[in-house]
């Protein structure tokens, strides 16, 4: 029965998107020529060239509002599903209800501060949307609020599993490390939303290794939320798959990376995070190296020629489409390694 709750989340999760999707596109076409209209009155009417290509919207699209309320929906139903035929699930074993209900709460977490820097932008009309440090300290906030539903429970990580040495536990370190760990992600992830497909196609391979391993850990009834993700993820690549006609935007970004982070933390296994992400913290490692060198030699040298990775593929010439197959490939990558990393712990 609980297979017949995972199929259920996923394909529910997949209708409801594609259906929110269909509606959100016309809208936020709409709304895009609202947001040039402004611009267009204050600049002269000029003639592009033919050879120009065509510049990307400007308004913020925050297409991962639908992806969120069709994961809401597929989850609410695939839980109760799975509960009706296994009532044991709502016993305190495991807590299998806490867990599921922290991490989905968590993501809905990190996807309100994608929908604030979405909103900010909205409001006015800036790329950049809220200012680093006010995003740095929700994001913050928001790991901080996990931490401690975990830590009340009694099921936060004390420590992390490294190939050749085991278990190493981090004692009182072990907050402080999820901590970072979630805000990085969620810094890599909105890093990553530059080019048409990454996060979502990415996301939707980790979402399905995310299911095996935690099957592999016997964690397969919470499966339920991943699940659902990877239905949806596969109907809004309809739309997101370059060239994209909606977009995640920071909303759907961050929730992405929210559900990456917040769930192999909540089954005990947050070292999961890591080579699940491996697309992800790629793109935010260039960024970071990039930083570091150019302070370091007081703005004399760049490391890469351009960051993050999918800015540098394309100075090399490579398209939106095969950006998005090598970012795939480098996904299924780090879901085999995530699977690696399951079976011998």
């Amino acid at each position: 029965m609980i297979r017949f709750a995972l199929i259920a989340a996923s394909t529910l999760g997949f209708l409801l998107t594609a259906a929110l999707g269909n509606l959100m596109v016309p809208l936020l076409r709409a709304f895009q020529s609202r947001w040039d209209a402004p611009q267009t009155q204050q600049a002269p009417e000029q003639k592009a060239p033919e050879t120009e290509p065509e510049r990307p919207a400007q308004a913020p699209t925050m297409g991962g509002l639908c992806l969120m309320v069709g994961v809401l929906a597929a989850v609410g139903v695939g839980w109760t599903a799975a509960c009706v035929a296994q009532p044991e699930l709502l016993g305190a074993e495991g807590l299998l209800s806490v867990r599921l209900l922290i991490a989905l709460f968590g993501a809905l977490l990190f996807g309100g501060v994608g929908l604030l820097d979405d909103l900010a932008r909205i409001r006015t009309h800036s790329v950049l949307g809220l200012r680093r440090y006010t995003r740095l300290g929700l994001e913050a906030a928001a790991g901080a609020v996990v931490l401690v539903l975990l830590w009340a429970k009694g099921c936060l990580a004390a420590g992390i599993t490294l190939p050749g040495a085991g278990y190493v536990n981090l004692s009182a370190a072990a907050p402080l490390v999820w901590e970072a760990l979630l805000v990085a992600l969620a810094e890599c992830a909105r890093i990553a939303d530059g080019v048409d497909g990454i996060v979502c196609g990415t996301s939707f391979a980790a979402m399905l290794g995310l299911m095996c391993a935690m099957t592999v850990l016997g964690w397969f009834p919470l499966g339920v939320l991943p699940a659902a993700l990877a239905g949806s993820l596969m109907a809004f690549l309809l739309w997101n798959f370059p060239p994209a006609r909606l977009r995640l935007g920071s909303v759907g970004s961050l929730f992405l990376a929210g559900a990456l982070g917040c769930v192999p933390l909540c089954i005990g296994w947050p070292d999961l995070s890591v080579p699940l992400c491996l697309p992800l913290w790629l793109e935010g490692g260039m960024v970071a190296l990039q930083i570091i060198v150019y302070k370091a030699t007081k703005g004399r040298k760049q490391l890469f020629r351009s960051a993050p990775l999918h800015r540098w593929l394309e100075l090399r010439g490579q398209s939106a489409e095969h950006i998005f197959y090598i970012f795939c490939v480098i996904a299924m990558l780090g879901v085999a390694l995530t699977l690696q990393l399951a079976k011998i712990s």
